[in-house]
């Protein structure tokens, strides 16, 4: 398992860096591989963290792991303005 790939909660969950853009926050995006029937889940991140080519693919699986602990199921931890409007 890479990384980006951790096991919590009885499965397997692949993270993913969020598209950055001008007034969005960063976020990093749980996916579970191991069935569909579980919801993404997200957390922000500091605009730093991960940055450059190599992203998460560097992260500890500690880290990862810290940050799968921290994110909430289908959201952030806050609430973000409509985009495009």
């Amino acid at each position: 398992m890479s990384a980006s790939t951790i096991k919590a909660d009885g499965d397997t969950w692949r993270a993913e860096l969020g598209d950055e853009g001008a007034g969005r926050p960063r976020v990093v995006m749980f996916f579970c591989t191991t069935t569909d029937q579980r919801p993404y889940r997200v957390v922000e991140i500091d605009a730093q963290q991960f940055s450059g080519e190599a992203g998460l693919s560097e992260a500890s699986a500690e880290e990862v792991q810290s940050l799968f602990d921290a994110s909430k199921s289908m959201g952030a931890p806050r609430d973000y303005p409509t985009y495009g409007s």
